[in-house]
């Protein structure tokens, strides 16, 4: 039965005839054969203008198996495909929440149309308003661009400094909002960026300005196989350090190769020739 066509579902319909309760101890093979008949039948039946309550119920027995057995995939999947997303926030719990949207996050990217999207991602954003994940639910309303749902959350999250970590995600993604916590509103306008990228420097102990040399580890190459003392001057090499420079160095203010006074030839001088 479980081996029969894909297109017969056989399987199913001997478990609608039968009583529809205990399916789990009829192994997980057998269930993952009724979910993908549910799915096919699920369509038949709704073209057709028929009810599917008898189908539903088998539903809310397999979708709490596959979920405590670490197949949030399959689960995720029949749900979409009986259109019962809005109930999925009903099986998840602490263990796999995150795997369940995680999925959800992926699938969302193949939506077939913007009202598969929007019910994908609020699904997600359910989620982790169920667990209180403040900054993961925002991530998603941000997602969506819903400004209401943004609100939201900044006024329902009381921890101080989730609520910072959340306005400076508003400020990154330059999404207004306005609020009478002065701080707050100086985080989301970005205001302090540069004092707070510098600050976060100095408790890493990169505030030292860094040489492209100290990136490649020049020291370490083989000198014998260049001409000369200084070597070849190539200008994609100019090029490749004048990146890694930029790119290390950026937001501290200061580097090594730009800004260095004490270099004997100005570095945008030497390399101007090279566009």
């Amino acid at each position: 039965m479980v081996s029969s066509e894909d297109d017969q579902p056989d399987a199913l319909n001997y478990c609608l005839e039968g009583t529809k309760r205990n399916l789990v101890c009829w192994g997980h093979e057998y269930l993952r054969c009724l979910a993908g008949q549910i799915g096919n039948q699920y369509d038949d039946r709704i073209k057709k203008n028929e009810s599917v309550d008898d189908i539903l119920g088998l539903v809310d027995q397999i979708v709490p198996e596959f979920i405590n057995h670490n197949e949030e995939g399959e689960a995720v999947d029949l749900m979409m495909e009986v259109e019962r997303l809005n109930k999925l926030a009903d099986f998840c719990n602490n263990n796999n929440y995150e795997r369940v949207c995680t999925y959800l996050l992926a699938c969302s990217d193949y939506a077939a149309d913007t009202e598969e999207l929007t019910q994908t991602l609020r699904t997600v954003y359910g989620v982790y308003r169920k667990f209180d994940k403040f900054p993961d639910a925002l991530r998603v309303a941000q997602k969506m661009n819903d400004m209401a749902l943004i609100n939201e959350l900044m006024s329902d999250c009381k921890d101080k400094l989730t609520l910072k970590q959340m306005a400076f995600m508003l400020g990154r993604q330059r999404n207004p909002y306005t609020t009478t916590d002065d701080e707050i509103t100086r985080i989301v306008s970005n205001e302090k960026l540069s004092e707070h990228y510098k600050s976060l420097a100095r408790e890493l102990n990169v505030v030292e300005p860094k040489h492209p040399d100290q990136i490649f580890k020049t020291h370490l190459e083989d000198k014998r196989y260049k001409f000369g003392a200084a070597g070849i001057d190539s200008a994609k090499k100019n090029l490749a350090i004048t990146y890694v420079n930029a790119f290390v160095n950026a937001g501290f203010g200061s580097d090594l190769l730009i800004r260095n006074t004490e270099a004997s030839e100005d570095w945008v001088f030497k390399t101007k020739e090279d566009g």
